[in-house]
């Protein structure tokens, strides 16, 4: 009986395990965003940092595979890090997250969500943050011209100092 219940179980995971069939196209590097944690931010107030208007390149990332937009089916989330250009620790964070969404002056919600990292408090302080990728398809906003990028912290505590901090972020385009 026993050995029926592990043959059931082995053949429900077999079942519901699929192969990825996606094929990677090419990465789409968007590096060097710059902004300032500023110090003595209310920590009970996520802070916010938007940039508008940022240029997606998708032209000259199709034309350099010679490919064209209508080949991409999906464009996700692949590595990103936040630095701190002083090299202070990030002691006083407790999340990130990253949102990119279509380019105007309406915010993005957390839905547009893209990178993330939370419950930085159990990792050791340290002046970079690798950040998490998200799940979401951003072929739409990615295909654009432009879009809006912000940048979310969650505080532990108020910033003691003022942070210069770069984000790096890197998509990847698939067939």
């Amino acid at each position: 009986m026993k050995f029926l219940w592990y043959a059931l179980l082995s053949i429900l995971l077999l079942a519901a395990c699929r192969k990825d069939r996606r094929t990677p196209l090419f990465e789409l590097p968007y590096p060097n965003f710059r902004f300032t944690i500023n110090a003595g931010e209310n920590p009970f107030l996520p802070g916010s940092y938007a940039t508008r208007g940022v240029a997606t390149n998708i032209n000259f990332f199709v034309n350099q595979n010679n490919l064209d937009t209508a080949v991409i089916s999906e464009i996700s989330a692949s590595a990103a890090t936040l630095r701190s250009l002083d090299g202070f620790d990030y002691a006083f964070l407790e999340g990130v997250s990253v949102r990119i969404c279509p380019d105007g002056t309406d915010p993005c919600i957390p839905a547009d969500e893209v990178f993330y990292i939370d419950q930085l408090q159990r990792y050791p302080e340290d002046d970079r943050i690798e950040l998490l990728p998200g799940l979401r398809n951003v072929k739409r906003v990615l295909t654009r011209e432009s879009y809006r990028l912000e940048v979310v912290v969650f505080f532990a505590y108020s910033p003691p100092f003022n942070y210069e901090t770069q984000l790096d972020m890197t998509f990847r385009a698939f067939q």
